[in-house]
């Protein structure tokens, strides 16, 4: 990426809707430009709107580079399900880079989508081709297993609420008409919760639900009432607020596989990454870490029905399991150097006459003003999102501390398998704990989430409880016991309490 678009020009009044502004009676001018006077606070300096654009973009577009870098290099043996049908044509142009970007009708993945607009127009205005195509997916939840938020995780968000059919007109109509229309050179989908019931990348038979496998020919009604059964049988808010996430990443995952894109870009903040790293650590998924907040290859794991093994032949075979076929798909978070205070601001400032914010969905903001009734209603990430939110306001620095620190952390072994499975390379590396054998090959990554597991350190999670680990429970198969297939802790708890 050559360079960044500039930013446009906003109104006095868009500038005084800013959350931030200099108060004094005559401003300072920019601490950066030094011609126009400055009216935003950003990270303890005075900046003009203009210059706070600026800042914003340059951020996402360093991100974008990288991202292009590991599009084009052909040592990464396992990117995206468009490279393994054409791993024969050489690494991609700019032309034919094809991005899939997770809009969660929040601020973040909102500013993400104007950035990414305003580096297409930039090239095409000095006569360049486009560098990318991008298709914009927005994950709407069925009927009683959650609503959409105001967040910017990517479409990772819940209020607990559920959809009715007119709700579901309204977020169409955002989507599809409003922000089709102020973006037309991007395709923009919405996708429906309940499509998650018989994806392959879940192990619906290992978890114990069975009637969620291979039902793509099982109507829409029937998915949505399936998945508001399951949502009503879990435990507690945080179990359903985990698993709205880990579905809502599986389907956003799936249509960027769907549509052979090489990328799936995720509008998360620095204070979501941080909320993430903390809540996930809380749940007992910490050891996954690297893999949900690093940009790179995650594994994506295969369960189908169809490859489901027949009779054992001799008593040697009947512990093993279903071989997985894995493949990688690149996920990245452009905005990951961004407060989302900042990326708030950026929204109501971007793409004048109208702002982005404008054409977004009102949301109901629980971070610091809504008293809580009771804390049995808030879920772990709740209280992650209200106590980032004080702290982003007063000590910004903590925040980025916190994403920064964790992005040091380093995988052990790659999350997407090598499709020859050898060698310890990134993709082929083996879970702490396992022997190496060819049978735990296909045991690396968890039934749910789809992260590796830490065998080890479930079993400390766990503790001295005298408990039977429900990932090592066996089940008949066709008259001989075999292994269900492991779950890390994080998703035992959300699934058993």
């Amino acid at each position: 990426m050559a360079s960044t678009s500039p930013p446009s020009t906003s109104s006095p009044a868009a500038m005084s809707s800013t959350t931030t502004t200099a108060t004094t009676a005559t401003a300072k001018p920019c601490i950066k430009c030094r011609s126009n006077p400055g009216t935003l606070d950003s990270r303890g300096q005075l900046v003009c709107h203009i210059c706070f654009q600026k800042f914003i973009s340059q951020k996402c577009i360093k991100q974008i580079g990288l991202l292009n870098k590991d599009v084009r290099s052909s040592s990464s043996q396992s990117l995206s399900a468009y490279h393994l049908s054409q791993k024969n044509s050489g690494p991609p142009q700019a032309s034919s880079r094809r991005y899939l970007l997770g809009l969660s009708l929040g601020a973040s993945s909102a500013a993400l989508l104007e950035l990414l607009n305003e580096n297409v127009e930039f090239q095409l205005s000095k006569g360049r081709n486009a560098p990318f195509e991008l298709e914009v997916v927005h994950v709407s939840c069925a009927a009683g297993a959650g609503a959409d938020g105001g967040g910017g995780g990517g479409g990772l968000e819940d209020d607990g609420k559920g959809r009715t059919t007119t709700e579901r007109e309204k977020v169409e109509e955002v989507v599809l008409k409003r922000l089709g229309g102020r973006y037309p050179r991007f395709e923009f989908r919405v996708v429906y919760l309940e499509e998650v019931v018989g994806l392959e990348t879940v192990d619906w038979e290992g978890l114990g639900l069975e009637d969620f496998a291979g039902s793509s020919s099982t109507s829409t009604t029937t998915k949505a009432e399936k998945l508001q059964q399951l949502f009503d049988n879990l435990p507690s808010t945080t179990s359903r607020t985990d698993l709205l996430r880990l579905f809502t990443r599986h389907l956003l995952i799936a249509e960027a596989r769907k549509s052979h894109c090489h990328a799936l870009l995720l509008g998360s903040s620095t204070t979501a990454l941080a909320e993430l790293t903390l809540s996930e650590t809380a749940k007992g998924r910490g050891f996954s870490l690297p893999w949900q907040i690093n940009d790179g290859v995650l594994g994506v794991p295969s369960f189908s029905p169809s490859s489901s093994p027949s009779p054992p032949s001799s008593p040697a075979d009947a512990g093993k399991k279903t071989k997985m076929e894995e493949t990688g798909m690149l996920v990245y978070h452009p905005l990951r150097d961004a407060l989302r205070k900042e990326l708030v601001t950026f929204t109501k400032l971007a793409g004048q006459p109208t702002p982005i914010a404008e054409l977004l969905p009102e949301t109901d903001s629980f971070t610091t003003t809504a008293a809580v009734v009771s804390h049995k209603d808030l879920s772990i990430d709740e209280v992650m999102v209200r106590y980032f939110a004080e702290v982003e306001e007063n000590y910004p620095s903590i925040v980025a501390n916190v994403a920064r620190t964790t992005g040091k952390l380093m995988r052990l072994f790659g999350g997407a398998g090598v499709a020859d499975g050898d060698g310890d390379e990134e993709g082929g590396g083996k879970a702490v704990g396992e022997d190496g054998s060819e049978d735990n090959d296909e045991e690396r990554l968890c039934g749910l989430c789809s992260m590796p597991l830490d065998v080890l350190g479930d079993e400390r999670w766990k503790g001295e409880l005298g408990e039977d680990s429900y990932r090592d429970a066996l089940v008949v198969d066709k008259g001989a016991k075999r292994m269900k297939q492991r779950i890390c802790y994080g998703c035992e708890r959300s699934i058993r309490g």
